[in-house]
């Protein structure tokens, strides 16, 4: 495996090399390891005196929008205009679908296109691949890539790549932080990144609006399948009312991932009424459920830990599909710990949560 990254390392910084103007790209709704491993292997390459755009809103980021370099973002649409690039640069994009981009996501046939990512539903579908579907993050591929070249790392390119990786290891404490992760840390924290400044702004703190999402998130909290499926639910209108973005709910599935016992979290959400689509983020509680395979049901992927999908339907058929497909599926049992019942709330509005008794109490099987 170690000679096999060495390779892909290799490869990515030959790509990169070659090219003298490149473009960058994460998936929809950039969480931070997408917007950090973007921004951190842009100030890289501008250093070494390539032409770097990062296509990607600010306003979708969420809480990363605090890293700085986030003013140096083209729009999305400016895609099409710009000059074509001589390399696409795909981060932590687990297929061409989930490319934030139409104007590559749609033409990606015609770009030279390299791929960094550690999904391991990734196909990949760049040109050059570099996919290590144990690693963290891409973020910390990103991290290998650039010292392995001997690319300048700055202060800000280094709390970049921190907000990625803490991101998603979860401030490293899930199972894809490793001891290279942790040595990668540590190799940033020497470059100058204030981790008790990030920890603050990405981790500790929301609006007033993001706090009252959360408050709804948690009162739709129903448990499935005799406890062995923990959900919440937000529709649009919560987040509409609000004046939220999906960015603002990004860790909203920790909430039922908190729930002892359960084995599955799903967080079921349309963050604008405009979408006809519900998305769904899931992750595996314990190591019993494969996330993963579960999302491929949908067309979804990711991790075994962590996955998500779309569902080209309203909010409440989504949860019908989804409960249909969790019945009989592998690692989905009762649970042996704390599986009391949660009354669900429904109703949306600034100040408070009513129980809604048209939905389904909690407890009920999967059918």
């Amino acid at each position: 495996m170690e000679k096999t990254r060495q390779e892909g390392i290799r490869r990515a910084i030959a790509e990169l090399n070659a090219a003298g103007d490149v473009a960058i790209v994460a998936h929809k709704g950039p969480d931070g390891d997408a917007i950090g491993s973007s921004l951190a292997l842009a100030s890289a390459l501008r250093a070494v005196g390539k032409r770097v755009r990062v296509y990607a809103r600010r306003e979708d980021v969420g809480a990363p929008s605090v890293l700085d370099g986030m003013d140096s973002l083209s729009p999305p649409e400016a895609a099409a205009t710009d000059p074509k690039p001589d390399l696409l640069v795909c981060l932590d994009c687990a297929t061409v679908a989930r490319i934030a981009v139409p104007h590559f996501r749609d033409g990606i046939a015609s770009f030279r296109t390299l791929v960094i990512d550690h999904h391991e539903s990734n196909p990949r579908y760049g040109t050059v691949n570099f996919v290590v579907d144990d690693a963290s993050s891409t973020s910390e591929l990103v991290f290998d890539i650039l010292k392995a070249a001997g690319w300048p790392v700055s202060r800000e390119a280094a709390e970049a790549l921190w907000v990625g990786i803490t991101t998603d290891t979860g401030r490293f404490s899930y199972s894809s932080t490793h001891p290279s992760t942790l040595e990668c840390g540590a190799e940033l924290l020497r470059l100058g990144v204030r981790q008790w400044h990030l920890n603050d702004e990405v981790f500790c703190k929301a609006s007033l609006a993001a706090t009252r999402l959360r408050a709804l998130a948690y009162a739709s909290l129903e448990m499935w399948c005799d406890g062995a499926v923990a959900t919440i639910r937000l529709d649009a209108d919560a987040y509409e009312s609000l004046g939220c973005a999906k960015s603002d709910s990004e860790d909203f599935v920790d909430i039922p991932r908190a729930v002892r016992g359960a084995a599955m979290a799903v967080f079921f959400y349309r963050s604008f009424s405009a979408e006809p689509v519900t998305h769904v983020s899931l992750r595996s509680c314990d190591g019993r459920v494969d996330a993963c395979a579960f999302a491929s049901i949908f067309g979804g992927g990711g991790h075994r830990a962590a996955a998500g999908a779309t569902l080209d339907c309203g909010l409440a058929e989504a949860e019908r599909r989804v409960r249909e497909a969790l019945s009989g599926f592998p690692g989905i049992s009762p649970a042996t710990g704390d599986g009391g019942e949660v009354s669900p709330g429904s109703a949306v509005n600034r100040d408070f949560v009513s129980p809604s008794p048209s939905r389904r109490d909690a407890g009920t099987p999967c059918r």
